[in-house]
């Protein structure tokens, strides 16, 4: 079977919120994905559009990253830090 070349999908005028790009497993298409930044596609949202920050986020959560157009469709990440995570380890384990 011959190997197929699927293109990575870009946003549209969000090149400046453009990260890099991501290679996924073949069980996952086997595709190269755009890789964009929640955080600062919200904020150019919240500058340009004239959203407030949280509406830019819900924005973003609920029609960008819901996206779905096949094989090669952009990801959006979001910073974190440790806090963001919960804690599987408890300090006080006997």
């Amino acid at each position: 079977m011959a190997k197929r070349n699927i293109p990575s999908i870009l946003m549209f005028g969000m090149a400046e919120c453009l990260l890099g790009k991501m290679f996924l497993p073949r069980r996952r298409g086997g595709s190269v994905i755009a890789i964009y930044s929640g955080d600062m596609i919200a904020a150019r949202l919240r500058d340009e559009e004239g959203m407030s920050i949280a509406e830019a986020r819900s924005f973003v959560t609920d029609q960008m990253e819901t996206s779905w157009f096949g094989n090669g469709t952009y990801g959006i990440i979001w910073a974190a830090g440790e806090d963001d995570f919960a804690s599987a380890v408890q300090d006080d384990v006997a």
